[in-house]
């Protein structure tokens, strides 16, 4: 037996796979060296600026993913939840090209504000929709290509690409790209529509 066939995998959990996949190592680009990206773009920045926009995203992410989900659950069948992540991945997008523009502190606290609304809409309703078409008799398997695949993968091989990009032509590219690759994941999205429930099912937690 191949352990790592995805016969048993169907195509709606394959799309969100890959759209989780896309969406994660265009944030694993340049995410692991903002840090370096602040101290060296954005006017006065110390530390404490690192720290406190950081902190932002975080408040704004977690005051927002937990009212949405409940707001998903409370919804019948699965347009709600597509249009919350339709609107989180766009605006994931535009955060990664608004790193191009920014300067000053305010301006990076903004987008920061804006990552932790696309962050906040797009795990809330991913988390509801995966939940819907996991497969019960493979539902490890497929929680642990969510975990492995969409998400530690992702995660090395958009640094690991990021930092070379980074280190050979600079941030403004690696902001665009992760911006071009947001896009790219509507696409992937547009894929999964047809697989949308009217009606839910009882999920399978993780």
């Amino acid at each position: 037996m191949n352990i790592f066939s995805l016969k048993s995998v169907n195509t709606a959990i394959k799309i969100l796979l890959a759209l989780l996949l896309t969406i994660n190592t265009a944030a694993a680009l340049w995410s692991p060296l903002l840090s370096i990206f602040v101290i060296n773009n954005i006017v006065g920045a110390t530390f404490v600026t690192i720290g406190v926009t950081g902190a932002i995203y975080s408040v704004v992410k977690s005051l927002l993913q937990i009212p949405i989900a409940k707001y998903l659950d409370a919804r019948a069948g699965e347009k709600d939840d597509f249009i919350v992540i339709f609107t989180g991945i766009f605006l994931a997008g535009m955060a990664s090209f608004a790193f191009i523009f920014i300067g000053k502190a305010w301006e990076l606290a903004l987008v920061q504000v804006l990552w932790g609304i696309a962050d906040a809409c797009t795990m809330a309703a991913y988390y509801a929709i995966f939940s819907h078409h996991i497969d019960k008799k493979s539902a490890a398997f497929e929680w642990s290509l969510f975990s492995v695949g969409g998400m530690i993968v992702a995660i090395a091989v958009g640094g690991l690409i990021g930092s070379l990009l980074i280190q050979s032509f600079g941030f403004t590219l690696v902001f665009v790209l992760a911006g071009i690759m947001n896009l790219l994941a509507l696409a992937l999205l547009g894929f999964f529509y047809p697989y949308i429930k009217v009606m839910r099912k009882k999920e399978v937690q993780p």
